[in-house]
């Protein structure tokens, strides 16, 4: 059993702190990552595939990818840090913390134990430091496993844990896992790290098969078979979500945006971005600012 769950990391993609008043709305959007959402202040609701989940300070919302989600305040101000997060390896796309982990929606925190790896997590991305992917790694490592003991928790509390509930969930996970066949190599970890560090660099896949040591075709295959889509897909994805948070917490014009994530046409990340979220970076900002 713990072959295939060993197999899985989870790779570091964003964190943030926001603070929007009243009219603060999310838009409705496809989650192209994993995301955790801790309230620190005020109260929202978040829509998530159709259901109305209601989250309040000193909770945490789970957002697994692929979900579609809105949101907006029910008072004068809502703060909330969030982390982005995605799987290393790919399993038909299913989501290892659902479909194994069981993990609930909303998760509380009434000692404030999880804010502080949020709270660590922020700091550590913001430092200069050569070590911060190592603190921010264990960091996340350690707030996913908060979630999951959370999460079997309130299983057991209401009833709903089953072992035969649990070997049917591994036998799927086991599934996507050898439909994917992957283990992640650590020539690929290390492109897949260095993205998620430097969105905005310009990085051809022959610059990225040249960090792997493999020849183009050969990366190209690995880092598919690993990842579960093309490199350039996955920088696509990194750029928009940066691209996302500028346009949220920033005034930059969308061309200085885009120009600033290495794309050189800016109708084309344009297209990107309306792949992503279903609405133009112009409607997402204006609909999603304050």
């Amino acid at each position: 059993m713990n072959t295939y769950i060993n197999d899985v990391r989870f790779n570091f993609l964003f964190i943030d702190l926001y603070s929007f008043g009243r009219s603060w709305v999310y838009p409705e959007s496809r989650l192209p990552y994993n995301m955790f959402r801790y309230i620190t202040k005020g109260t929202a609701a978040f829509f998530v595939d159709g259901e109305e989940l209601e989250v309040h300070p000193g909770e945490i919302i789970y957002l697994p990818q692929n979900s579609t989600l809105s949101c907006h305040a029910l008072g004068d101000e809502i703060e909330f840090y969030s982390v982005r997060f995605a799987a290393s390896v790919s399993y038909g796309g299913g989501n290892i913390l659902e479909d194994y982990y069981h993990i609930p929606n909303v998760i509380r925190d009434p000692d404030g134990q999880a804010r502080s790896y949020f709270e660590n997590i922020y700091h550590w991305i913001r430092t200069e430091e050569q070590s911060k992917m190592f603190w921010v790694r264990g960091y996340l490592d350690i707030l996913i496993g908060y979630a999951v003991s959370q999460g079997k928790a309130s299983v057991r509390t209401d009833g709903r844990y089953r072992m035969a509930e649990e070997e049917y969930s591994l036998e799927k996970l086991k599934i996507r896992i050898q439909k994917s066949n992957n283990r992640m190599d650590s020539r690929i970890q290390l492109v897949v790290d260095y993205l998620n560090m430097h969105p905005a660099e310009e990085c051809s896949v022959r610059k990225m098969s040249g960090m792997a040591g493999l020849s183009e075709s050969r990366f190209r295959t690995l880092f598919r078979q690993q990842v579960g889509k093309r490199p350039s897909e996955y920088l696509n994805e990194i750029r928009v979500m940066a691209a996302a948070r500028r346009l949220l917490v920033s005034g930059d014009n969308v061309s200085d945006i885009a120009y600033g994530l290495g794309y050189n046409d800016v109708n084309y990340f344009i297209r990107i971005f309306k792949k992503y979220f279903c609405m133009t970076p112009k409607q997402y900002r204006d609909t999603a600012r304050e």
